[in-house]
């Protein structure tokens, strides 16, 4: 067998033929660059007398010898320090001393990476300071035990600086400069739902659609939030629910409003204003140092509207199934007020209960804060009067242990301002504070009272528990709430009770989750007890469960007692269910039994499945089986989540009525480049532009794909946070590549943010080059294109894969610098076909005079997909 000598320095290594030969390409092609001259790869000899070409003489392997060469000039490059992304910025690179170009440090660079400029020496931090545009320092010299590695193949630059010479930012943290304001563009997410029902000898129809629409110029967005509902005998009504111009201030870390908006409800109970507000927002933190909408839970009977209000107004309307269900998708509008949530079954027959809607008062870490600021007319659908309003609030950490708040609202006729604390300690986080209020409900109708307010959290991450109450009691009837105070002045001007105006006289909300480890379950358990001035009983809730699996089949036990206003009686529910999945081929499958026992709707037994199908589960479907006291009854639904839209439909019949649902929801977001579709969308989105990628799948968004034009939408981005966007080129045409399958970007909220990704487009083939005696060219021979570009390397038998090229043209093989070393061929590609499923695989003859095309061929294509088109 023949060796082969590889000369490094003075050492020198035997080597096997496949080794060398595997070492020469891997030296050659796979290494990146060392960009620092001091700290540049050494010269590796190859000893060519191992590779010969077909006349006996040795082939030119010298362009290996110097690594993988970086060419002076300046490059767009993405700069990771450490290992962390810090952006992409333009880097310069010069030739220096006839090595490989070198990296050029320069201030800007140095203010990029964060680096801690007081553990430089006088001498550097003068040089940096004084260094002009066309200076270039050298990163070792300035920062000893540095280095930089640049890939030129992937634009990416990756610095290694010792630990003490970075600024040390909290984890999670991108720099404003890197925050992206977007690109001109308007949005428009929809969730519409109709419906059709029949009782005996009547028919009615109902409709909801509910809307987020956006525009966004520059730094400025407005947005729109609305719905529209419509029945049988009804008009139709269309609900503001909040309508805005924003605009972020980085520097006081907050965001502007500019409308009708919401206050925050956290300290106070929460109400529309028409005007300005300015609020602190904790997303322009890092992700290390951020500190709410709360979870529906409920029981549906059948394919059920659930509809959820706040203060009157719609926030929230979807069908469900049948069984258990949970919206965790809620619009949030504000932190105070409950939300009353009403389930219309399919034969019209309706229940409502009430979820608290408060959080307990967070601390805050020393040093940060939380300021609130909200100026203008008071705006409520059930208020008619324009009374002018100012609501403030401070929240501050001052150590550890303590966290101080206070907050105050003026407005005509009212005033009410607050103190309070929130201690940390071993027993848990405790938040206590007081409210003074003074109202003039009418003539010579004075009142002034306090409210009292304790807060208590605790989470034990040993035993996995955690437990939150807030108890509220208002010390008099003299307490009365802005939006409380504002609804008895109407009533007093219309000549009503105010004595009916539902005043909350003191509130009780506590919950408690306590895990017991994957095999003995979780139990929950909450409570919600609110009085009433000027009523007797009072709301109460309670609900207690436990839930557990045994291998793979769920089950769950749940109790729950209810009294809404002046009834006496507790209304009772025990809710059991047992969930089965079902093998089948990578697709989701269960089988759920559930049990569920009413005081008012007696019991119902009901056996359901649900599936999925489809190479990413976008198609899913459900049939259901009830058996209850009125009668039987079952349903059916289904839905197809396609890249541009969700289309759901569900049909229920039971003893006396039928009903028909169908919905759609999705998005539109209109940007540069055109109309772009979408099945959902939140507050701040990617656009992906991906030139010729149709097919790809994007993998941050779960049935999102890239469209005929080239782009796709990733709905869902955390703004302010470094998102990183991936697209799977597994559903790309043939001769279609990406030069880089994944980007990172830290959008600004409610921005609309462009993602380039860099495409190449071309034939596709495998090409098989003979030399007119019927030999191959020599293994390691490059093939050049007309402009002389090294675009491949000769392998065994002389074959290479042709990338990105046109459909005919003339190529070059070398493997010397003699000229009967080299020799040329024509090809020519047969016409595109996007649905074929193989590469084209070429036959040609390589000669020094006229090349001459052979005859085309199909090779099956390894890891091919049925998405995949050659071209």
């Amino acid at each position: 067998m023949y060796s082969y000598s590889l000369e490094s320095g003075s050492k020198r290594f035997v080597m096997r033929p496949l080794v060398a030969l595997l070492t020469l390409c891997t030296a050659g092609v796979m290494q990146p660059a060392r960009a620092n001259g001091d700290t540049t790869t050494k010269d590796v000899q190859f000893d060519s007398q191992f590779l010969l070409g077909p006349d006996g003489r040795s082939i030119d392997v010298s362009r290996f010898e110097k690594g993988n060469p970086v060419v002076p000039g300046q490059y767009l490059a993405d700069v990771i320090v450490n290992g962390s992304w810090v952006g992409r910025q333009a880097v310069k690179f010069a030739a220096r001393n006839g090595l490989n170009a070198a990296l050029c440090f320069d201030r800007k660079l140095a203010e990029r990476i964060g680096l801690n400029f007081d553990v430089l020496s006088p001498e550097n931090r003068a040089r940096l300071a004084s260094a002009n545009v066309d200076e270039c320092l050298d990163l070792r010299s300035m920062v000893g035990d540095a280095s930089a590695d640049f890939d030129p193949s992937d634009l990416r630059l990756d610095l290694t600086v010792p630990q003490v010479a970075v600024k040390q930012n909290p984890q999670g943290y991108v720099s404003p400069e890197l925050w992206d304001a977007g690109v001109p563009s308007a949005t428009l997410a929809y969730n519409f739902t109709g419906s059709r029902s029949t009782g005996g000898e009547t028919t009615d129809s109902q409709g909801y659609l509910g809307l987020n629409a956006g525009i966004n110029v520059g730094s400025w967005h407005f947005r729109h939030n609305g719905s529209m509902s419509w029945s049988t005998g009804r008009t139709r009504e269309y609900q503001s629910i909040v309508t805005y111009l924003q605009h972020d201030v980085p520097s006081l870390r907050s965001q502007v409003k500019i409308g009708d908006t919401y206050t925050d409800g956290q300290f106070f109970d929460s109400f529309g204003v028409r005007g300005i507000q300015l609020a602190t927002d904790d997303q322009m933190l890092p992700e290390s140092m951020r500190g709410y909408a709360p979870v529906i839970r409920g029981v549906a009977n059948s394919n059920a509207r659930v509809t959820v209000t706040q203060n009157g107004i719609k926030l929230y309307e979807t069908i469900v199934s049948p069984g258990a269900f949970e919206i965790k998708d809620l619009y949030a509008t504000g932190y105070g007020g409950n939300l009353l949530v009403t389930i219309t079954e399919a034969d019209g027959s309706q229940r409502s209960f009430a979820v608290p809607y408060a959080s307990v008062v967070q601390l805050l870490r020393p040093g940060i804060y939380r300021v609130t600021a909200s100026a203008g007319e008071l705006h409520d659908q059930q208020i008619t009067s324009k009374v002018k309003v100012v609501q403030s609030t401070v929240q501050r950490g001052f150590t550890n242990l303590l966290t101080g708040y206070t907050g105050a609202i003026l407005a005509q006729n009212y005033y009410s301002a607050l103190v309070g604390v929130a201690v940390n300690t071993d027993f848990g986080a405790v938040a206590f504070d007081v409210t003074h209020a003074h109202a003039e409900i009418g003539p010579a109708n004075n009142s002034s009272g306090q409210s009292f307010r304790v807060s208590f959290s605790k989470s034990v991450p040993v035993t996995q528990t955690l437990v939150n109450a807030s108890a509220s009691r208002y010390s008099s009837s003299g307490f009365w709430t802005f939006r409380d105070a504002m609804l008895a002045r109407q009533a007093i001007e219309r000549g009503n009770d105010i004595q009916w105006t539902g005043r909350p006289r003191s509130r009780l909300l506590v919950s408690l989750s306590q895990s017991f480890g994957q095999r003995w379950g979780t139990v929950f358990m909450s409570g919600n007890r609110v009085d009433y001035w000027g009523r007797g009983g009072n709301d109460t809730f309670y609900n207690a469960g436990y839930s557990n699996s045994f291998r793979s089949i769920g089950y769950s036990v749940s109790v729950s007692r209810q009294r809404v206003g002046t009834t006496s009686a507790m209304s009772n529910q025990i809710f059991a269910s047992i969930s089965v999945p079902l093998g089948g081929n990578g697709h989701t499958s269960t089988l759920t039994t559930t049990f569920t026992r009413d005081d008012d709707a007696g019991s119902t037994l009901q056996a359901m499945y649900n599936g999925s199908a489809g190479d990413y589960n976008e198609f899913s479907y459900g049939l259901n089986a009830t058996r209850a006291r009125p009668g039987s009854s079952a349903d059916a639904h289904a839905q197809y989540a396609s890249p541009y839209t969700t289309i759901s439909g569900s049909v229920s019949h039971g003893s006396g009525y039928s009903r028909t649902t169908a919905t759609l929801s999705g998005a539109v977001v209109a940007h540069p480049g055109g109309v772009t579709l979408a099945p959902s969308m939140g507050d701040t989105v990617g656009v992906i532009d991906a030139p010729d990628a149709a097919g790809a799948r994007v993998e941050n968004a779960p049935g999102v794909a890239v469209d005929g034009r080239g782009y796709a939408i990733v709905p869902f981005l955390t703004p302010y946070s470094l998102n990183t966007v991936s697209l799977d080129p597994r559903g790309l045409p043939l001769d279609v590549q990406l030069d880089t399958t994944a980007q990172q970007i830290a959008p600004r909220a409610n921005s609309v943010v462009m993602l380039h990704f860099k495409t190449v487009s071309g034939r596709t083939a495998l090409v098989t080059v003979h030399l007119p005696n019927g030999t191959s060219p020599p293994f390691g021979a490059a093939v050049q294109d007309e402009k002389g570009s090294d675009i491949g390397i000769i392998g065994q038998g002389g074959k290479f894969f042709l990338q990105g090229a046109a459909d005919n043209g003339r190529l070059t093989v070398k493997w010397g610098n003699a000229p009967d070393q080299t020799c040329e061929f024509s090809y020519s590609l047969p016409p595109r076909d996007r649905k074929q499923l193989v590469y084209t695989s070429l036959d040609s003859i390589c000669t020094a005079q006229a090349p001459r095309t052979e005859h085309v061929t199909e090779a099956a294509h390894i890891g091919g997909s049925p998405d995949a088109s050659s071209k």
